[in-house]
């Protein structure tokens, strides 16, 4: 996996980067003219000479030395170091030309040569001049010297003068950025009502606005849909109630009093009554996941097991006029858990798997304190991508997820796969 680096970092390495390349390339051209000023004025004195030596040829007199410079008619006339250094005759005309040879014949030499040709009216004149570190006076070479340290340490003056900038401007930008994200992660419910803070720079106080006014927006839209959710539940428990109870009382009802046997009142009673049931399921679990606190319910010791088969006993009607094969395996477990919030989640996962299989199987297995359960219809025609799937199942991914408890629940070949893990096993 590629560690992703940090912004800032990113504008400091590039920023940096650009500015090294700035100061080595104005260092760069600084020594470059350095060089160039060093040539032109060689140029200069050898024009000089020239001048002084045509002056003195018109009287008659002709030396081949002239303030340091070897000047000839003819380039065969030149020192052989010379034409060996040069190998052919300076091109073009009034062009200096340099030649730099460390060793001759094995011995370090250390020499540099210029030469430049001038084209006179009565022929061109060759002019050479040598220059070795011994020949190079004091004062020449300490003015090189100081040039050359003088051009080092504004070069790194510059770029430490570039750092300290970065570093500042950095730091300038960074800083708010830091607080704006600080005071970002720390926003609750109490903070969202405060003034934002100024972060310094018109941007980010845009942004914490904006940041600001998605949560508090945010914040009122689950607020209304928890008021709904709590308001809903509680108004539907009355009715819920009220529907039960007479159902309850319509079947304690004397034989003479009550509905015959062969009335057909018998089976709609019965849907009523499954009808109530779930919505009586549906109501427990929208009032739990309405609770601001839901780790904090108070748990008691209780048999998995046989939670679990009184939720088959009591969702078995759903399996009613279906080719169905239920199988229910099960072992004395014992566990410490809200019991409300353990009877809506296993509630709903097997109301889930009996209501979505039409004709195949329901296995329903629990060791210790995982509970796995599979639905499998016997044909393709019956299946269908939708199989596990509902309000029931996302009201228990959103418990579970509130709870810690672990819930998976998987694509099988005709149906589903759901295991679900509650916790520690209890010592009862």
């Amino acid at each position: 996996m590629i560690r992703k680096i940090r912004l800032k970092w990113q504008l400091a390495a590039i920023f940096l980067a650009l500015g090294v390349l700035l100061v080595a390339g104005y260092s760069m051209l600084a020594a470059h003219y350095f060089m160039l000023g060093m040539d032109s004025f060689l140029v200069g004195s050898m024009e000089h000479a020239v001048q002084r030596y045509e002056t003195e040829a018109k009287q008659g007199l002709t030396r081949p030395e002239i303030e340091g410079f070897t000047i000839t008619r003819r380039w065969a006339e030149q020192p052989s170091a010379v034409q060996s250094a040069f190998g052919q005759p300076p091109e073009p005309a009034r062009t200096l030309l340099k030649a730099r040879v460390e060793r001759i014949k094995g011995k370090q030499h250390g020499r540099l040569y210029f030469a430049m040709r001038f084209p006179e009216a009565d022929g061109d004149l060759f002019i050479t001049h040598e220059i070795s570190r011994k020949s190079v006076s004091d004062l020449v070479g300490t003015i090189i010297h100081d040039n050359l340290n003088s051009l080092l340490t504004i070069s790194i003056g510059s770029a430490l003068a570039l750092v300290l900038i970065l570093w500042l401007v950095l730091r300038s930008v960074s800083k708010p950025v830091s607080r704006l994200g600080q005071w970002a992660h720390d926003l609750n419910t109490d903070t969202l009502r405060e003034p934002v803070p100024d972060f310094r720079y018109p941007e980010l106080n845009e942004l914490a606005g904006l940041v600001r006014s998605s949560l508090s927006s945010l914040e009122e839209n689950l607020e209304r849909e928890h008021r709904f959710l709590r308001h809903t539940s509680h108004e539907l428990r009355t009715p819920i109630s009220v529907i039960r109870n007479n159902v309850e009382l319509i079947r304690s009802l004397p034989p003479e009093k009550g509905p015959a046997s062969d009335s057909p009142l018998g089976p709609i009673i019965d849907r009523v009554d499954r009808a109530s049931l779930t919505m009586k399921h549906l109501t427990e679990t929208l009032l739990w996941l309405s609770r601001d606190e839901p780790e904090n319910l108070p748990t008691r010791t209780l048999s998995l097991d046989t939670l679990i088969r009184e939720l088959v006993s009591e969702h078995r009607y759903l399996l009613r006029d279906k080719d169905v094969t239920l199988t229910v395996e099960t072992e004395p477990t014992a566990l410490d858990l809200p019991h409300v919030a353990a009877r809506v989640v296993i509630g709903n996962l097997i109301r889930n798997a009996f209501q979505h299989t039409w004709a195949g199987e329901v296995s329903i297995r629990q060791q210790g304190d995982t509970v796995h359960i599979d639905n499998h219809q016997a044909s393709d025609e019956d299946a269908n991508d939708d199989l596990g799937f509902g309000l029931g199942l996302q009201l228990t991914a959103q418990l579970t997820e509130r709870l810690g408890w672990s819930y998976r629940n998987d694509p099988a070949p005709g149906g589903h796969r759901v295991t679900l893990r509650l916790g520690t096993v209890g010592t009862g």
